[in-house]
């Protein structure tokens, strides 16, 4: 209807200029001037609505001999004059103006069929080249692999979710040379896993007063500590605080996905000496709220039997959350293998009052500060084996 609006406008502004000027030739060029415009301002919207090939079609041959004359026509007699149309642009264009814009359906499947061929050719040039989609993924670069870091930029402010299911992050990540060996002094000792670090406070922390401890009393368990962070940027943030807190050699921070690499990451651990795998903890994951994005959630039944896999019996699992939703969903994922592991608080509807850990994270402080409750419990790793298919 837009349309229409615009031709009869268009055929009044036409006759109206032919009034005036009294000319045959200047009624054609007004009304080619003035009727393009204002028509395909109109279809605008229908455009954007994804109709180009259905609203289009019916003006195109009138549009390519306009655009023929246009460029063909270097004279003028003056500058503010239009160039006086070809007698083919004038019918084309009268007989556009004449009849009602409708669709034809096989102007439309020709358009497709263009499409369909230049996206062929296209795939057939892309082929010829050698080109594939595995090759594209070798040309991605891992988002852990060390960059050139930028100067000025605020520490403290980071992207708060990535999409783990991103193909980037996908990937493996990138170890530093013959790791662990280089990262801590001695492997024998047994190993804290923190899934979900963030920027490594809880960490740290934990480390630095657990040293005081084993500096104070021998007997002590001396241990390794082991932080695993989705966000490029935040791990890079982590690692490089790890020296300033005087931990080099027991604490390390590694940018991954754990979905992707924490059987590798355990393997080369276990691999390169005695230590066991002795604490997991996994606090305060991203939500990923949206029912579409929960599969975006980091424990999964894999995760979960992997764990199963490097932990031995009456070994621990701690999770806490202040989404009651994700605590939930984490614990239906150790408790549906209920074999593997046992949760230490048996009624589902009740969950650990105090953090047994004695340190709490960023985010648990924050949320303990606005009196918001935090769901925690404990699953203890049982006895038996992992069934391999």
């Amino acid at each position: 209807s837009a349309s229409a609006g615009s031709l009869s406008a268009a055929r009044s502004v036409a006759l109206q200029s032919a009034k005036q000027h009294n000319n045959t030739n200047q009624l054609a060029t007004n009304a080619l001037n003035y009727g393009c415009l204002m028509t395909i301002g109109a279809i605008c919207p229908l455009l954007r609505a994804g109709l180009f090939c259905a609203v289009m079609m019916p003006v195109s041959a009138a549009a390519s001999c306009i655009g023929r004359h246009v460029a063909s026509s270097a004279a003028c007699r003056r500058s503010h004059q239009l160039p006086v149309p070809s007698p083919a642009a004038s019918a084309a264009f009268a007989s556009m103006i004449s009849s009602p814009l409708t669709v034809d359906k096989l102007q439309v499947s020709n358009c497709v069929n263009l499409s369909v061929a230049a996206h062929s050719e296209k795939e057939e040039v892309e082929s010829s080249s050698g080109s594939s989609p595995a090759d594209a993924r070798q040309d991605i670069l891992s988002p852990w692999a060390e960059t050139k870091k930028r100067g000025g930029r605020n520490k403290a402010r980071f992207r708060q979710h990535v999409n783990p299911l991103a193909r980037r992050f996908q990937m493996e990540t990138e170890l530093p040379k013959d790791w662990p060996r280089s990262r801590f002094d001695d492997l024998s000792l047994p190993l804290h896993l923190d899934i979900g670090c963030g920027k490594g406070g809880f960490l740290l922390e934990l480390a630095t007063m657990r040293r005081r401890q084993e500096d104070a009393d021998e007997g002590t368990t001396r241990r390794n500590y082991l932080g695993l962070e989705i966000r490029p940027n935040v791990a890079r943030h982590a690692q490089e605080r790890v020296e300033r807190w005087d931990l080099t050699g027991k604490v390390d921070f590694v940018g991954c996905n754990a979905n992707v690499d924490l059987r590798r990451l355990l393997s080369l651990y276990q691999g390169s000496g005695v230590g066991m795998i002795d604490f997991v903890s996994i606090q305060f994951p991203d939500p990923h709220f949206k029912a579409a994005h929960t599969k975006r959630r980091v424990v999964t039944p894999e995760l979960v039997t992997i764990l199963a896999d490097f932990l031995s019996e009456g070994k621990e699992v701690f999770i806490q959350s202040d989404v009651k939703d994700v605590f939930d969903d984490m614990r239906e994922r150790f408790r549906d293998q209920a074999s593997l592991f046992e949760d230490t608080v048996q009624d589902f509807e009740k969950f650990l009052p105090e953090n047994p850990i004695g340190i709490p994270t960023e985010r648990e402080i924050s949320v303990l500060d606005q009196d918001l409750p935090v769901y925690r419990t404990i699953f203890k790793r049982t006895a038996n084996v992992v069934e391999k298919y």
